[in-house]
């Protein structure tokens, strides 16, 4: 695990014990409520930088915005220093709400953690927020493990998700922007979603547009991409039985070698294995 340059941490078993914990986030807020806090200009707090890829919907800002509006900040935000500005850490819904409200100062508890405990953190709200989605598991899991070496197993320990499910969640972020906002937005499911991570390119596009346009059900979705798959599979078949009778060839593991008499009879095979794939 590396170094956070910007704070010491704890060792990993001590973070594991702590934020594995599932109220670990509900004690901090209460800690905070009970802080000393200070308003901050709107204007000079960023979004945080691990999930700012998290689009919220403008039902959920205008929500927050109007419920700020009636009652208020029961709990401040939670912000680390960043230069002169600072990072949200906790509190997104709200600070986003709070912008569309046009609230011009923010209630914050100023936290001087470094990028890792601010993932931790981020993680164990994630986790146990049953209004997030995977996309943003996903971003924090990825951070910790590019950032700071955590393993699968520990991600597992700390999000309460078994080894197969993390490598699963990870597998989202492959997926093409368009599908990630959809996530966001509750449009495409995380089981549909996981379907589509198999796919590449054009099948991948194809797949994703029939089950949000059809509203297909996760089976559904499954028995969709198979097909896709299946497919594909009895065309390379197809391809290789229509040039067999054309040229020698051998099969190695993984690898097709062809042998060919002379140039005109490879540029025939080339002609032919084009003609195999437009049709």
């Amino acid at each position: 695990m590396k170094k956070d340059k910007k704070a010491s941490m704890p060792s990993l078993s001590t973070c594991i014990e702590k934020f594995s914990q599932e109220d670990v986030i509900a004690v901090m807020e209460k800690e905070y409520q009970a802080a000393p806090a200070r308003l901050i200009p709107t204007s000079l707090i960023d979004d945080t930088r691990f999930i700012k890829d998290v689009v919220l919907s403008s039902d959920t800002i205008n929500s927050f915005a109007s419920g700020l509006k009636e009652k208020g900040f029961y709990n401040p935000l939670i912000v680390r220093p960043n230069g002169e500005r600072f990072e949200l850490i906790l509190g997104r819904k709200r600070f986003f709400g709070a912008k569309k409200a046009g609230i011009l100062s923010l209630p914050c508890v100023v936290n001087d953690v470094g990028d890792e405990e601010m993932l931790l953190m981020l993680l164990a709200d994630t986790r146990d927020n049953r209004s997030s989605n995977v996309l943003e598991m996903a971003l924090v899991c990825n951070a910790l493990s590019s950032m700071f070496g955590y393993t699968q197993k520990t991600l597992a320990e700390l999000s309460h998700f078994s080894r197969s499910q993390i490598t699963n969640i990870l597998r989202i972020l492959s997926l093409p922007d368009n599908a990630k906002n959809d996530i966001c937005l509750g449009k495409l499911s995380y089981g549909q979603a996981r379907t589509l991570t198999s796919l590449k390119g054009r099948q991948l596009e194809y797949a994703y547009k029939k089950i949000v346009d059809s509203n297909m059900s996760v089976r559904e979705s499954e028995q969709l991409v198979r097909s896709i798959l299946k497919r594909e599979d009895l065309h390379s078949d197809e391809v290789m039985i229509n040039v067999s009778g054309l040229v020698s060839f051998s099969i190695k593991n993984k690898s097709v070698s062809f042998a060919f008499n002379s140039i005109n009879e490879r540029d025939r095979f080339l002609n032919n294995l084009k003609n195999n794939y437009k049709n």
